[in-house]
């Protein structure tokens, strides 16, 4: 009889292991498959002209220019882009084409805007 019990309390934990095993990894998969985490949109090649992308370009390449001693780069265009929304505002992540020194070169930057507050951030420029 104690056989019998034990061998069912056993059974019992290897079953409760093994759910507990495959609902966690269920649930990984599921938050590393969301689309709230890492929900960029693409910004659309007729919208990289609007003037507010224009205006968070230039205000990454202001930034640099103003924080790096010798960077004198001039806007030029927008290539590509992409964007996020969460609940603090808005990251963009920008290809710029810019001027420096007579070479066109092409730099990824990211800038958090949060247009409630009024405030931009330069979060990088590469």
């Amino acid at each position: 009889m104690a056989f019998r019990s034990n061998f069912l309390l056993l059974t019992i934990l290897v079953a409760f292991t093994f759910y507990h095993v495959f609902a966690t990894t269920n649930d990984d998969q599921k938050l590393h498959n969301s689309s709230e985490h890492d929900d960029w949109q693409s910004i659309s090649p007729k919208d990289l002209n609007d003037p507010k992308l224009v205006d968070i370009a230039n205000f990454a390449i202001n930034t640099t220019n103003s924080e790096t001693k010798y960077a004198e780069l001039e806007f030029q265009s927008i290539s590509e882009g992409k964007f996020k929304v969460d609940n603090n505002g808005t990251t963009y992540d920008l290809l710029i084409v810019a001027m420096e020194f007579d070479e066109l070169n092409v730099y990824e930057t990211v800038v958090f805007e949060n247009s409630k507050d009024n405030v931009r951030k330069l979060i990088s420029f590469d």
